[in-house]
Order: structure tokens, then sequence, then C-alpha cells
């Protein structure tokens, strides 16, 4: 069923305040007979002024009060038994500090910790430098097999300390590591998830021996709509169908974000992957009033609910948080969570374009192939002028500039890539291109992190740089990836987008 126009409405009721308790499958703030509930009772600021908010459920007007005059309060009433509070604090020029709010509701009382860290909260381009550049082991711990995901069912050789020793070496900064779970989490009501929560704990060590930071998701348990256990399809047409759903993405969140509760800021968490009704931004979300759109929010905000209330290292670790399919296409919709943690939330989004020149397709005659060359300099049939150039490329960041980097909200490009061509003028194409694609996006703020598809070969689906075996690269890609590094960390004037611009291949002779 693609057009259900009650659902929407049906489903933003139920879910309105559904993601706040993560202990279980009720809304604490439409139980009868709670009348106490505080939506977070911890709330973790960096050093500069800042607020945030939360509800309280309180059958009276809760009594507020701090002992710390760097801790502001304001309370304001939005019905008959919901509050809101407002926490301000001042700027802190001392040590990390921790103040108790006393929350009173009648005879009870609950208690709200704010947390104020010493250091300065990071501005966009310093997490761009912070992430620099980024490389994914794509079809690796993400690839899977008659539903059950294994790391070397697509032919790539296991994942090594030597490896990511190797590619710290070149220049990487961060690895995101693509996890698909299918087939690895047990049944109703725990969804224990097994030994491979150890596998991604070993190679999560692995970083952080080598001074990489690393990115863990939950990457094809749904997106595409192929209907495994993170059924976005069937949850969008389904209430009940959703809150299984929910139930499960909270108990597998929780585990992982509990295996890892002690590890450092290394390591950032990304809630799902490409998420969609398995039209990738074509199908029912194009007619549905948004409900689509509007559930996947719900999704990320249990996603932030559910790491925050781990608490350790988690109460204020970097979460990444997708919008529609994934692309930037679509990040419109997106709405940032609710975050207890002030300053902790990156944007994360894919960029494939242009798809016909950085990946493959199918051309008239059924052929599979790509387009040769790119940009201002490629020779007439080698590459549509009415395709996205580099003026096109630079307004794609740009617009994700304006939306996101300008207002201080990091972003970081998840995945981008471009297959590797024979040794020529096809070849000094694909690293003009991957030179000013990691120069536009760092320019605007944002963080480039490289898939490579593991395919070492030339031509049409082939992306590796690095052999996954030796940690080596693959034919010319360690001019490639020096040419990507320089683009992330080069900030002298001399070096711009236009010097690269200049520098583009040549035309070709006629």
């Amino acid at each position: 069923m693609r057009h259900l126009n009650i659902i929407p409405i049906a489903l933003s009721l139920l879910l309105s305040f559904g993601s706040l308790s993560c202990s279980d499958n009720k809304d604490v703030y439409d139980t009868e007979d709670i009348h106490f509930v505080l939506e977070n009772d911890v709330l973790s600021f960096q050093r500069e002024s800042n607020s945030n908010n939360f509800r309280i459920k309180s059958a009276v007007t809760p009594q507020i009060s701090c002992s710390e005059n760097w801790v502001s309060l304001k309370l304001e009433r939005l019905t008959a038994s919901i509050y809101r509070l407002y926490v301000t604090v001042d700027e802190n020029n001392g040590d990390s500090r921790s103040a108790e709010v006393t929350i009173k509701s009648g005879d009870e009382t609950k208690t709200l910790t704010v947390n104020q860290s010493a250091l300065a909260q990071a501005s966009v381009h310093e997490i761009a430098d912070w992430l620099g550049l980024g490389w994914n082991p794509g079809n690796q711990m993400d690839a899977y097999k008659n539903g059950v995901a294994d790391e070397l069912c697509d032919g790539n050789y296991p994942l090594t300390q030597e490896l990511f020793n190797k590619i710290k070496a070149a220049g990487i900064k961060t690895v995101r590591l693509p996890v698909t779970w299918i087939g690895h989490i047990g049944a109703a009501p725990d969804y224990k998830i097994d030994d491979r929560l150890e596998r991604v704990a070993e190679i999560v060590g692995y970083a952080e021996n080598a001074g990489l930071n690393i990115i863990v998701n939950i990457h094809h348990d749904g997106s595409g709509g192929y209907g495994f256990w993170l059924d976005f399809k069937g949850a969008a047409a389904n209430i009940a169908k959703n809150l299984e759903v929910e139930d499960e993405i909270r108990k597998v969140w929780t585990q992982i974000a509990e295996r890892f509760v002690d590890t450092g800021d290394f390591l950032i968490f990304e809630g799902f992957n490409e998420i969609h009704d398995g039209d990738w931004g074509w199908g029912a979300n194009t007619t549905d009033n948004g409900h689509q759109y509007r559930l996947l929010n719900e999704w990320n905000q249990l996603f932030v609910n559910t790491v925050r209330a781990t608490g350790g290292k988690n109460a204020t670790r970097y979460l990444g948080i997708p919008g529609y399919a994934g692309g930037w296409e679509l990040v419109e919709h997106l709405e940032l969570p609710k975050d207890p943690a002030t300053g902790r939330l990156l944007v994360s989004v894919h960029c494939y374009s242009p798809g016909k020149f950085c990946m493959e397709f199918y051309d008239e005659g059924g052929n599979w192939t790509y387009l040769p060359e790119w940009g201002h300099t490629a020779s007439e049939g080698k590459y549509p002028a009415d395709d996205v150039d580099e003026e096109g490329l630079a307004n794609i960041f740009k617009g994700l500039k304006e939306r996101f980097t300008d207002k201080n909200i990091p972003v970081y490009i998840g995945e981008f890539t471009c297959t590797n061509r024979p040794a020529g003028r096809e070849s000094a194409f694909r690293d003009y291109y991957l030179e000013y694609f990691c120069k536009a996006a760092h320019d605007c703020g944002l963080a480039p992190v490289f898939w490579d598809n593991g395919g070492k070969g030339l031509g049409a689906g082939q992306g590796a740089i690095f052999d996954r075996q030796t940690g080596d690269f693959v034919h010319s890609n360690a001019a490639s990836v020096a040419a990507m590094v320089r683009a992330v960390s080069d900030h002298s004037p001399e070096y711009t987008l236009e010097s690269i611009y200049e520098r583009a291949p040549a035309p070709e002779s006629i």
C-alpha cells in the first residue's frame, strides 16, 4: 500500500512522545498511573554559555531549584500536565563542573545533573580538520549473503591492524566502518547480538591503536526497504510494526552503546544508513505529506535518546544523524534530534554526483560502463555539458554550508567515490575530480569519507584505493590519496579551488 492518508496523523499522535523512554515500549508521558517524569536527567554543555531544555510531566506545578549561580532556570507550562524546563549555563572559565537541579512534584523529588566542560565547543572547521580525509572499507563488515552478514562473503580479506596502520600513514584520519547486523541478532524480546559485536570492538581497537577516528553504524539492516528487521517500509505503513521495529532499534543500539561506554571520543556512532522505502526518494515519500520524513526523524531521536541513556562517554559522544535515503538531495527534510548534550551532533550525507562519472551505469547497449572525463576541459561526447560540473559540485556543498555549517552544525560526507581508470588521460580526470571534490567540500566545512568498494581492477565497479590484504595502494592511488589529503589539510592562501580548476587536464587536441 503506497498512499496512506490517515497514517501520518495517527502515527504522529502515537509517537509524539514515544521516543522519550529508553527502558520499554510504553510512552510514560501517556501512561495514566505515572504522574512525575523527566524527559532527561542529565544535560551536558561545553565551556561556552548555552541553553538546553526538556519536558517534565507533573500533576502539579513542579518546584525547581539549584544552589549554583552559574545555572539559570526557567519553567514554561505547555499543557495541563506537561512543562518545559529551560536550563542556561554561564561561560565556564575554570575546571569542568557539575550542578544538581532539584525538581519537586508534590511529595516526589527528582534530580537533574548539569555538567559543563572546561573545553570549548569545536567549530565546524575544527571538526572537519579533526575528521580529515576518511575511508570506508566498503563491502566488508556491511556485506551479507542469504540474510547473514559476513565480513568475507564479498571476497575481501579480513581487516587487520597492519591495514589500519598503513592507511593512517597515508594521511587518512577517519575510518567509517559500515556494519550490517542481520543474522547476528537474537529473537525478541532481548534481541541479543552475538560475537559479531566483539569483532566490531576488535576493529575499533585497530583504529585506536593506529590513532584513527572511527564511525560505527547500522548499515544494510534496513536501507533500501529490503525487508530485514529494520523494516522502514513496513513501519511506515503500520503502527504496530513501527513499535516493534523501534523496540529492536532501542535494544540493538543499547547493546552497541554499552559495549563502548568507556571508549574515547575517537569513536562516533552513526544511527542508520540510507533509510528509504525501496524507491530511493522517488517513492511514497513524494506523496505522503512528509510522513516518511517524520518517521525517520523519530528514529533519529530514538537513536540519540538510546545512546545518551547509557551514560559514560556516550553521554557526550559525537553522533552522526542521516537524512532520508542518505544523500544530500533530500536533506532539507532532516530535523536534528533534541540532544541533552549541546553541540555533539553531526549531519551525515552521501554524495555520488555526478553518478555516471564517479560510479558506473548501463548504457543504451546494456554495457556496464562509466563516463571517462569530467569538468570544463572534458571532450565533447565524453561528458555531457548538462550534467554536474565544477560549479554544480561546488553548489551542492554551498547548499549544505548554508543549511548546516553556517549555523555551526558539522557535516561529514560519509560516502563519495570514483572508480579506478587506466593510466593516462582517464586517470588524470579521476584525480582532478577527487582533489576538486575534497577541496570544495572542505572549504565549506565538510569532511569527505571515500567509499572504497574493494574492487581492485580498472573500470566500471572497481573502486579500491587500498589492498585489504597488504594495506598497499591499488594502481596509482598513492598520488590520488595524497591529492585528497592535501585538499583537506593545506590551508595556504595560494592553494585554492581556483588553483585546482586551473590545473585540470588539458583539452584534447583537435
